[in-house]
């Protein structure tokens, strides 16, 4: 099921986007010769009036063919039998519907528009999944939440797990994302390592990362004179009420200052929203994930060029397909909400002044705007493949990473 999942999401991202491009340039006057899922080979494609619809082997992005989109509409449309069926039937040479004579704002809009198109879609699964949701993520601290006791909305607050950490004390116990916590106790142990106290962990804080954090100060205490392990009380999805005792280690995630279990906890609640207010918020979550997206990029950019390395936290197909499973686990709202973040983030990737990208041919739009001056095909031809070429290498080493991670 989580495969499924998985190539749904994807589809969705990946055609939004390019139905943005696809119509901008419709609406523009613009020819497209195809518009693609996935990259060849290609499994099947259907031509419909001057389009061809296509759909590849390889599910890891798509692409639209916008005729004259690298400047040669000519020499194109006069060479096109040759790249196969797809083009057998094109219209000939018309410059008026030719991405490369069009004005460079129309061309700018074109470029754009997947990026615009994805950050529209994100806005609308985060508005669905705080209007249509059961529980999300509270915080007692927020005017928010005051709010919304006051007028008598909050119901069923609950401690979840909402992430554990590979190989971790939490992983080896059995504890997994979604389970409900019911009590946290920290224990003391006698000399032959039975339990001879328990302390009460209070549970009851204002949010899910005060209680991770109050679990993580009191099991690296030193001076308490509990801390040795602590043992979690919780409702698994299938709603058997378990147990499980489990000491903090070191080296967790690679931190060797202190004891860790490997998991994280959200509070979260059941909240009637009106409409009008998951309009505001769904608005509110998509510039906050936008601005968080914007520091993850500047961030695993400034780890590239400084220390050589990438980010731990950067994930590739199959890091994805492992949230996909988690969010799927926490319910239907929690997995609109992922798929936003994934939403967001391919705008933001796909905005990046980098050659191969639509913010790199944007670049390439205003300095030839700027200038006066065309930047040779050639020249944008060679920048273009040598940036798809390092994308594909990057996206390589990070599901290599992912895949390490497993083991």
């Amino acid at each position: 099921m989580t495969i499924l999942i998985f190539i749904a999401i994807l589809l969705v991202l990946v055609l939004v986007h390019e139905a943005g491009h696809f119509f901008a340039a419709k609406s523009s006057g613009v020819r497209v010769d195809e518009f693609a899922f996935g990259f060849p080979p290609r499994l099947f494609s259907k031509t419909k009036g001057e389009t061809t619809y296509s759909f590849n082997a390889i599910p890891v992005g798509g692409y639209v063919k916008i005729y004259g989109e690298n400047g040669m509409d000519e020499k194109n449309s006069s060479e096109n039998k040759e790249e196969g069926e797809i083009f057998e039937n094109k219209p000939k040479p018309d410059l008026k519907r030719s991405f490369a004579h069009k004005h460079p704002l129309i061309k700018i809009f074109i470029l754009s528009a997947g990026v615009i198109m994805n950050l529209i879609l994100a806005y609308i699964l985060i508005t669905a999944s705080v209007y249509s949701t059961t529980t999300f993520a509270i915080d007692r601290n927020s005017e928010e939440y005051q709010t919304f006791v006051d007028e008598g909305r909050i119901r069923n607050e609950t401690v979840l797990i909402a992430n554990v950490v590979k190989n971790s004390p939490a992983e080896m116990a059995g504890l997994k994302v979604g389970d409900e916590v019911q009590k946290i106790t920290l224990n003391a142990e006698d000399v032959i390592g039975q339990v001879d106290n328990q302390k009460t962990i209070d549970i009851n804080k204002a949010s899910g990362e005060e209680i991770t954090e109050a679990v993580s100060k009191a099991i690296n205490d030193t001076e308490a004179k509990h801390g040795d392990s602590i043992t979690v009380y919780y409702k698994n999805k299938k709603g058997e009420d378990l147990s499980t005792t489990l000491a903090g280690v070191y080296n967790v995630e690679g931190n060797k200052d202190k004891k860790m279990i490997g998991v994280a906890f959200a509070k979260t609640a059941t909240i009637n929203l009106k409409f009008s207010e998951a309009v505001k918020m769904g608005f509110d979550k998509t510039v906050e994930f936008t601005k968080l997206t914007l520091v993850g990029f500047k961030d695993l950019f400034v780890n590239l060029f400084t220390k050589g390395s990438i980010s731990q936290d950067i994930a590739g197909p199959v890091g994805i397909f492992g949230m996909v499973g988690e969010a799927k686990t926490l319910g239907f709202s929690y997995l609109l909400l992922f798929s936003a973040v994934l939403s967001i983030s391919l705008a933001i990737f796909n905005i990046l002044p980098f050659p191969a990208l639509d913010g790199g041919r944007i670049l390439f739009v205003l300095i030839e705007w700027i200038s006066g001056k065309k930047i040779p095909e050639k020249w944008q031809g060679i920048l273009n493949g040598a940036g798809f070429i390092i994308l594909i290498l990057l996206m390589v080493v990070v599901t290599v990473k992912d895949v390490l991670k497993l083991f």
